[in-house]
């Protein structure tokens, strides 16, 4: 009785979410994500089968399992879906809403016949196996504990129309910052200080803040990482100049920087590497986690 009791409130709280989510698709593509929704939830897994025997349905399992695998099959869903989620997920991101951009890997070693699969490199491991890049973008609070999920996506190198990741990084910032009118700081882990993604991201008008900004205005002196281990802690506060003042960046200024900070990668010096500052050796490669 109690279990009927959960079952029939997450339905409802479920159905009422799904509706607005699923408010441009059809009506059975839309039953089949609310029938989602809760299997996943009700399961607390998300391999079809476990699904499809939480829906308790009056057919045969099989049944039930190839119904949701022809639905899930449908191309609609991602078309329609995605700007769904990151409109309404836009409503609750504000100004200072950190928007974490994560490039990470979905790991399908055993899988033979999925399509597009590609070599794909372990962040945990380090290793490297077939499966797919993972974009995944979401909003949080540095003081608070609610997390906004607003974008997930999964692309192939392998796919034909796959240009690059800088492309799938720019593309999720663009869409996002359509619904969200340019609200919210943008962080990205490790590799999101190539100069072919952060130009387009400055050309976009203010889509990033980043610590090269207040060294190519001369506000913060750039520091090596010995000097950071080993000074008294204080940070200069940033000065009151102009450019505080103007919202629009000054970007030659910015980009002299990362020319600069481009160069120390590409160029170690004897004494980078052996002092133990964080510089990548000639012919090294590094691959986004």
């Amino acid at each position: 009785m109690n279990d009927s009791k959960i079952r029939s409130r997450l339905k409802a709280q479920l159905t009422k979410f799904s509706l607005e989510l699923c408010a441009s698709l059809s009506k059975p593509l839309a039953g089949f994500v609310s029938e989602m929704l809760f299997g996943i939830q009700s399961s607390q897994d998300v391999k079809l089968s476990n699904i499809a025997r939480s829906l308790k349905e009056e057919i045969t399992l099989i049944r039930t399992e190839k119904r949701l695998s022809r639905n899930l099959k449908s191309a609609e869903l991602e078309k329609e879906l995605t700007p769904q989620l990151v409109r309404m997920g836009s409503s609750r991101i504000q100004p200072n809403t950190v928007l974490a951009l994560d490039l990470s890997d979905i790991r399908k070693e055993y899988a033979q016949k999925m399509e597009n699969l590609a070599t794909v490199r372990d962040g945990s491991t380090g290793e490297l196996h077939l499966g797919y890049w993972l974009c995944d973008v979401t909003g949080a609070e540095v003081n608070g504990g609610e997390i906004v999920p607003l974008y997930q996506k999964l692309y192939s190198a392998e796919a034909k129309d796959f240009t690059s990741e800088n492309a799938e990084v720019l593309a999720a910032v663009d869409l996002i910052r359509t619904h969200t009118q340019g609200r919210g700081i943008w962080a990205i882990d490790r590799g999101g200080d190539r100069k072919k993604l952060l130009e387009p991201l400055l050309d976009r008008g203010g889509a990033l803040r980043h610590p090269l900004h207040r060294q190519a205005h001369g506000d913060r002196p750039a520091q090596t990482a010995r000097q950071r281990g080993r000074g008294s802690g204080a940070v200069p506060a940033p000065s009151s100049g102009a450019h505080h003042q103007n919202p629009g960046w000054e970007r030659e200024g910015l980009r002299s920087a990362l020319r600069r900070r481009a160069d120390s990668f590409a160029r170690p010096s004897r004494a980078d590497v052996a002092g133990g500052d964080r510089r990548l050796r000639r012919g090294a490669t590094d691959v986004a986690d």
